[in-house]
């Protein structure tokens, strides 16, 4: 006879093995996944456009081939300026020697455009004072653009070690700024001249360091959705008077397709208004800011959309008939952006990011085939 203790033991004991089994399966399936994003990788030609990207988590290893891949198909390997870091031991010298012997391993394919390094910093946050306004020029300044020129220059030393010992010539061609600590203000003239010096300094820092590297200010001049009349509002960061070559714009909902076209139209717009021809879009594959029930949006690092998305934003970014003239009003005005970079960081805190950024090389040259297709 089944007692009723019985059929609750045989239950939960069921339950428990079915769980086991999911738990196998899931890991399964990671693992698989893993092996049939990379096989799609090696199946593709390289981007027509140099893609930065947050700086890259992973273990940097130059016979990693997940990250080869990708560095292949962007042409850029992004790492962070203020250092590399591993149980509390500073591996910077490690990362960069690794990362020239990537590049050097990429080019010696020749490819049209060569691999190179990215540098991300975000500044005026690490030794300037929490609370001071940025008409401070005190200590905490002069710490601040002391320790970034001093980040820039363990770059330089290992870059040109790594170079010797390998016999390269990999260059770092971009300084990738994230910074939003200030924000302008209307009628405070005095407070808005002195955060135009503050980047400006900044700036004169990497340029010193990297003359021919380009210098990026992420959501300068960036036109994004808000609460305003119009819906629209311009980023409030920058005073647009602070030297830089581009203006910047976050394609953070990239499902939200006429959200993503108007944003570049409007920020390229602005661009043009101030002289400035080039507009780099930051891309969230996989993730981005999420409409809620409850406020506008909140920002997830798990949005597995539909994989259409990111092939349609690949497609109109990186081919040139999307971004003509007569085509500005249905798209945008996509061949002002002449570089790209993916934040969040590839393939870190977004799971569905890889499977996204296949369907997004893909449609930048128009392969017709969703990557989630071949694995149903």
């Amino acid at each position: 006879m089944i007692t009723k203790q019985m059929h609750i033991a045989a239950v939960v004991c069921l339950a428990l093995l079915l769980s086991a089994c999911s738990s196998v399966v899931s890991a399964q399936d990671r693992a698989t996944g893993q092996e049939q994003i990379l096989t799609w990788l090696q199946e593709l030609k390289p981007l027509p456009k140099v893609h930065y990207s947050w700086p890259w988590q992973l273990n940097i290893a130059s016979q990693d081939e997940l990250l080869y891949q990708y560095v292949r198909l962007t042409h850029a390997l992004s790492l962070r300026g203020e250092g590399h870091y591993y149980n509390g031991k500073d591996i910077t010298t490690d990362v960069i020697d690794q990362s020239v012997q990537l590049c050097k391993r990429i080019n010696a394919t020749n490819p049209k455009i060569p691999a190179s390094l990215g540098v991300n910093y975000s500044v005026w946050v690490r030794r300037f004072g929490k609370d001071l306004p940025p008409t401070d020029t005190g200590e905490t300044h002069k710490a601040e653009l002391a320790l970034f020129g001093s980040r820039l220059k363990r770059v330089q030393d290992d870059l040109a070690a790594a170079n010797r010992k390998h016999g390269a010539g990999i260059m770092v061609t971009a300084i990738l700024f994230d910074c939003e600590r200030f924000t302008t203000r209307p009628d405070n003239a005095r407070w808005n001249a002195a955060l135009t010096a503050k980047y400006n300094a900044a700036y004169e820092v990497a340029r010193k360091a990297f003359p021919e590297a380009r210098v990026e200010w992420y959501a300068r001049g960036a036109v994004q959705p808000g609460a305003s009349a119009t819906g629209w509002g311009v980023s409030q960061y920058f005073t647009l008077k602070e030297k830089g070559g581009s203006f910047a714009c976050s394609l953070y909902s990239v499902p939200e397709i006429g959200i993503t076209r108007e944003t570049f139209r409007r920020t390229f717009k602005l661009a043009q208004q101030h002289g400035v021809a080039e507009v780099t879009p930051w891309i969230a594959l996989a993730s981005g800011y999420r409409r809620q029930p409850d406020r506008f949006h909140k920002w997830s690092f798990n949005w597995n959309y539909d994989l259409i998305y990111s092939w349609q934003l690949g497609a109109e970014l990186n081919h040139a008939w999307f971004g003509q003239p007569e085509r500005h009003n249905r798209f945008a005005p996509w061949n002002a952006a002449k570089i790209a970079v993916f934040y969040p960081e590839p393939f870190g805190r977004s799971p569905s990011w890889g499977e996204h950024f296949v369907a997004y090389v893909r449609g930048a040259h128009l392969i017709k085939k969703l990557p989630a297709v071949e694995t149903q």
